[in-house]
């Protein structure tokens, strides 16, 4: 009897040693399958292109909203490249040497004139701290707009020609940081968004100006001025509360931010009859860590109307959804210890999968995806670094699929400014 029992203690044992062996062999397989997936889809994102500005502060690259689009009429998209160095490069891809070409360099109005003071004072030529590809002048063609004097450029006869511009922003003393061409207004034509402000704080310019072109030149027809002393990096354009019209949506950073100064977040929408802006107010952060960027319009969960995407200073975005009757906070997210956020933030189908992504460059870009209930996180492209002020999706290889162009407005002393083209491939 002892011997039976000594027998079955010793079966009992084995199986559950073997059973142990077999579950932690499949726990093992599931881990290492997962890791394997998370690792494919990290190297998912190969580096297309790149191009290095050097270490010196002037290769700092800029954030145009609107950089990859048709700007010499030939039925492909060029890539506008711009930074502290005083001029847009125009890039286009080579499929025979599978690489971007510069087919033309933009600089400003009076350009000329600005060497010759570089020559005397050292003071270099000013740079385009926005950029944008579109219809401007209403004749079914694109141009290019850049916010050096509201700058406007055209194809003709083989070469960028500038065919207006208008100075009023910085006749007055303030400053443009961005540009966006799109009909915020609602009446058929495209317009030129301004953003910025500045000039004395006892006689601001408006953060918002729009500049429309009029057959000849661009003229100031609206603004919308900040109730503070305030500045506004970028805007974004978009049908974000579903009613059939554009509206504008920007933050607004408060250079005062008093006890009772905040930054904020509004949607502007146009008055037809009053002739002027109509502001909401949707959100209020504090301090120079919170000041927001941008208000890019874009339906990135699925639900066919536009969500407003915002970046801060921090490495944080808040993404706001139109609820029925006012706008609420979908999602808002923080990467602590990361670079600056700032204007870095697209949407667009970045992996070919037919629905589109949130990209959020801090010094490396994240992206996000909506699952239904809320933005998970597909991927991480961590070959980057810096602060990513330029996050951009669009199709730059005329392939039928996006690239994300990305580079930095700020590195540590001594590292190199490169501007990255990434794209996605199925391994």
């Amino acid at each position: 009897m002892k011997q039976k029992s000594t027998i079955l203690i010793t079966i009992l044992l084995l199986t559950i040693f073997i059973v142990s062996i077999a579950l932690a062999d499949q726990q093992n397989s599931s881990t290492s399958n997962l890791k394997s997936q998370f690792s494919s889809n990290k190297n998912n994102y190969d580096i297309q292109w790149q191009i290095n500005y050097g270490s010196d502060d002037s290769g700092g690259r800029y954030q145009g909203p609107q950089p990859i689009g048709d700007c010499d009429n030939d039925g492909g998209n060029e890539l506008l490249l711009a930074g502290r160095d005083g001029k847009i490069q125009v890039m286009k891809w080579n499929k025979d040497t599978l690489t971007y070409d510069e087919t033309g360099i933009l600089h400003s109005p009076f350009y000329p004139l600005f060497r010759l003071r570089e020559m005397l004072t050292g003071n270099p030529p000013p740079n385009a701290g926005g950029f944008a590809i579109g219809d401007i002048t209403g004749d079914g063609e694109n141009e290019i707009a850049a916010t050096w004097y509201g700058a406007i450029y055209k194809m003709i006869g083989g070469e960028y020609r500038l065919i207006g511009f208008n100075t009023w922003i910085f006749g007055n003393g303030g400053g443009n940081g961005d540009c966006f061409i799109g009909d915020c207004d609602n009446d058929g034509q495209n317009e030129l968004i301004m953003s910025g402000g500045g000039g004395l704080p006892t006689n601001p310019v408006p953060e918002i100006v729009i500049l429309k072109w009029t057959g000849k030149q661009l003229e100031k027809v609206a603004s919308y001025d900040f109730p503070g002393y305030g500045y506004a990096f970028m805007a974004g354009l978009g049908d974000p509360d579903n009613d059939g019209e554009n509206e504008i949506t920007v933050g607004f950073t408060n250079y005062q931010n008093g006890p009772n100064q905040y930054n904020e977040i509004m949607v502007l929408d146009w008055d037809k009859s009053a002739n002027e802006f109509i502001s909401t107010e949707i959100y209020s952060t504090k301090g120079w860590n919170e000041a927001p960027f941008g208000g890019w319009c874009a339906d990135s969960d699925g639900d066919g109307i536009d969500e407003i995407h915002v970046g801060y200073v921090a490495p944080k975005i808040s993404i706001f959804d139109w609820n029925g009757v006012g706008y609420e906070l979908l999602y808002e997210k923080e990467w602590v210890g990361e670079g600056m956020l700032i204007e870095g933030l697209n949407v667009g189908d970045v992996d070919d999968d037919g629905i589109v992504e949130v990209c959020a460059g801090t010094d490396i870009i994240h992206i996000l995806q909506w699952d239904g209930s809320t933005y998970i996180e597909e991927y991480v492209i961590d070959e980057s670094y810096g602060d990513l002020a330029v996050v951009n999706i669009g199709d730059c290889d005329n392939d039928g699929k996006n690239e994300i162009s990305v580079a930095p407005v700020f590195v540590d002393d001594g590292i190199d400014y490169i501007q990255w083209v990434f794209k996605y491939k199925e391994y």
